[in-house]
């Protein structure tokens, strides 16, 4: 008799309509979830799927939301909300399988968007700080780089690559942010900051050094690199994060000049390690 009540009690929280009971009316989480799996656009989207996986979750999302919910009512707010958590991965997993491609598309387009934004204005920062350090040789190879891999990057958008011409992009835009960095981080320059103490300094040289590395990053990633390079940009990068091991415990010794100079040592590695890969930056 146990098993035929739980069964049928089975049935009717997988099958019935989604509604919620007293209890459930009173927490947040549940009604919001149920906007989720009943009358968002993204349950829309689910419900006019045709793709049976698409259907198969959300029934199974809704059963766990009726199973949490009926858990609630009677008191089980552990389990309850174990319940609504797998309710809500599960919903979402539809609706990831329910959007369509060219909605993805189109979110990928607008940040690539964005990004090339982001660079145009990087651009015009670079080019001013190098014409009043009349570096124009600097200025024109670095030029030459980010127009190579920009015109790379729009190419392989065109060809639907969306995730590789945002890779081209995101080299772009590291290598104009280290660039200025770097340039602003001559000597004649970093005295007319005016660091309000040492520790200020360490700070900045930290974010540089930040900077290259994530730069360095994106390079390593680029399984077009030769296995020649990859070598000589991870024996570069090692010795880079020896020193700014070093950097570091003389920061918490409050030996900021130390930690300043063993910083530079460590961007400078960078900065080879960043040329072993075919980019060129200042330094």
């Amino acid at each position: 008799m146990h098993t035929f009540r739980y069964l049928l009690l089975t049935l009717l929280l997988l099958n019935c309509p989604l509604a919620l009971s007293e209890s459930s009316s009173v927490d947040p989480r549940l009604v919001s979830l149920e906007k989720l799996i009943n009358t968002s656009s993204g349950a829309q989207q689910v419900l006019n799927s045709s793709d049976s996986e698409v259907k198969a979750l959300h029934q199974l999302s809704k059963g766990l939301f009726n199973q949490a919910d009926n858990e609630f009512k009677i008191g089980n707010d552990e389990q309850a909300k174990a319940l609504q958590n797998q309710s809500t991965k599960t919903m979402f997993k539809a609706i990831r399988l329910a959007t369509p491609s060219s909605l993805n598309n189109n979110k990928l387009k607008a940040d690539y968007d964005k990004r090339k934004e982001s660079i145009n204005t990087l651009s015009l920062a670079f080019n001013r700080i190098a014409d009043e350090k009349e570096m124009s040789d600097i200025k024109d190879k670095t030029n030459d780089q980010i127009k190579v891999l920009v015109n790379q990057s729009d190419k392989l958008l065109q060809d639907g690559k969306h995730i590789n011409a945002r890779t081209e992009l995101d080299k772009a835009y590291q290598i104009l942010k280290v660039s200025i960095e770097s340039l602003r981080g001559g000597q004649t320059l970093v005295r007319s900051l005016n660091f309000a103490t040492p520790a200020e300094e360490y700070e900045y040289e930290l974010d540089r050094n930040h900077t290259h590395k994530m730069l360095i990053k994106i390079l390593l990633d680029d399984k077009a690199s030769s296995e020649y390079t990859q070598k000589k940009v991870e024996e570069f990068t090692s010795n880079a994060e020896l020193f700014r091991e070093k950097a570091e415990i003389s920061a918490l010794q409050k030996r900021y000049e130390d930690a300043i100079r063993h910083l530079e040592s460590s961007t400078k590695e960078l900065v080879r390690a960043i040329r072993s890969a075919g980019i060129y930056i200042p330094g």
